[in-house]
This record gives C-alpha cells, structure tokens and sequence, in this order.
C-alpha cells in the first residue's frame, strides 16, 4: 500500500530517463512511419499523429510507477492468472472425433497481478478492429464473471482505465524491440514488404514468433492511441486519479521531458 515503495515520485519521472526514452521512440517512430509504414495505418506519416505518439508515450514514461501503483493498489482489481494470454500462447488440435480443442503455453508469468493488465496482454496480438469494436462488452464479460465465480464487484470505468492505460506499458515494449526486428529481417527489405502476411515477417524467424508478434503489437499500440483514444485516458487517470484522488501536483513538461 506504499506508494513510495513503488516508486511512486511526484518529483521526477519514474520510467526511464527521459533522454533515453526520447531516443528510442525517435528510432521507433521512423520505423513504423518510414522503414515499416506499409504495415501501419496512414496517418502514422501525419505530423499530427506524431507528436500525440511521442508526447503520450513521454508523459506514460514519466508516471509508469505512479500507473503500476494505481493497477495494484486496490487488491479487488488483482487476481492470480496467466501474464500474457494472447492468441500466441495457445495451440490447438482435434481429437479423434473432430472436436477443437486447445492449450495454453508460457507460463513463465504467472501470477497474481492487476486483472485489467492481463486483459490487454490477451487482447495485444489480436487483430485491433475487433478489439476496438466490442473491449465494452469483454470487460462487462470478464467483470460479470469474476463476481459469480467468487469474485468482488469491480468497476467497470476502473477496469477499463487499467486496460488503456496497460496498452502504454506494452508499447513501450514493443518500442524497445525495434533493433531486434532488424536482426530478423533487415531494413532493406521491409522496402518490398506490402503487408503482414509476408513470410519474411509472418513466417517464424529463427524459430520463433518474435517478429511478428513485435510488430503486431505495436500497430495495436499505435491504434489504440488514435482510435480508442488512450491518451486521453492517460490524462484522465492524471487528473481524476494522480492530482484528484491522490492530492500529488501535475508533473511539469520539464520532469516529463527532462529538460
């Protein structure tokens, strides 16, 4: 229950240093809008865009203790569960009727963590219009069914905003990850890359789903700040939770920035 003991710092930012986090959202940003634009929505090449991208993922930097505090902070909203339940991690079969069945993989994350971060972690690899078009209904689903199978009442704008604000954390990831696209498929050949069924990308590379998954997630990242509008969500968490809630002063652009 600590706040500090999370790291939470209203004084400073409490990702990386912003200076390392700019660097490597510049090198991302030129790769899904120039290296890798075929694979990302148009209006990754408006400025507009640009700025709300670098701008969003700079101030969730600069709160993502205070963000990973708010997610475990109220002990309704964690639950032991798989970290990283999406499509990647299962396999499937039929029996000898027939019947689909399935499986779960990578268990490494188990545990007992924030309900609406694992949520997205299902939601991360599928693809985004389904996500966009029915995440109400998943969450009303996933909150109806916790508290019938003994599980507490949970807020369904509360949830919701753990979900959102969960999508900046794994972007974030993805963001690191861009070098190591380039060791599985080299720059000049994203130039002949129309789409994400290519083999040079939808294939797996080096024996794993690496690639693929990396630039998948991010183009859910990156539609997710337009389309289900997180960076609005990242504001709302800093003023209804952060300053109102919580009583601490609004981090200035210098501690986001580190200017």
């Amino acid at each position: 229950k600590d706040p500090m003991a999370w790291g939470v710092n209203p004084a400073k930012p409490t990702g990386d240093a912003p200076a390392d986090t700019r660097r490597k959202l510049d090198a991302a940003y030129k790769f899904i809008s120039d290296t890798a634009s075929a694979l990302y929505p148009d209006y990754v090449k408006e400025k507009a865009f640009e700025d709300k991208f670098v701008k969003t993922m700079m101030k969730w930097s600069a709160y993502a203790a205070e963000v990973n505090y708010f997610k475990h902070n109220d002990m309704d909203y964690v639950a032991l569960g798989h970290q990283n339940l999406n499509a990647d991690n299962a396999y499937f079969w039929r029996d000898d009727k027939g019947k689909l069945d399935c499986g779960l993989l990578d268990w490494g994350g188990f545990g007992n963590s924030c309900v609406g971060h694992k949520m997205w972690w299902c939601f991360n690899c599928a693809d985004f219009d389904q996500v966009r078009d029915n995440l109400p209904h998943y969450i009303n689903t996933f909150a109806g069914t916790y508290k019938e199978t003994g599980g507490p009442s949970i807020d369904f704008e509360t949830l919701e905003m753990m979900v959102l604000l969960t999508v900046l954390e794994n972007t974030s990831f993805m963001v690191k990850a861009v070098p190591n696209c380039f060791k599985m498929c080299p720059a000049k050949d994203f130039a002949t890359i129309k789409d994400r069924h290519d083999p040079r990308i939808a294939d797996n590379i080096h024996g794993k789903s690496t690639l693929r998954t990396t630039l998948h997630v991010m183009l859910n990242g990156v539609r997710a700040i337009q389309e289900l509008e997180v960076d609005k969500m990242l504001d709302k968490f800093i003023k209804e939770v952060y300053v109102g809630r919580w009583g601490c002063p609004e981090k200035t652009d210098a501690i986001i920035n580190g200017a």
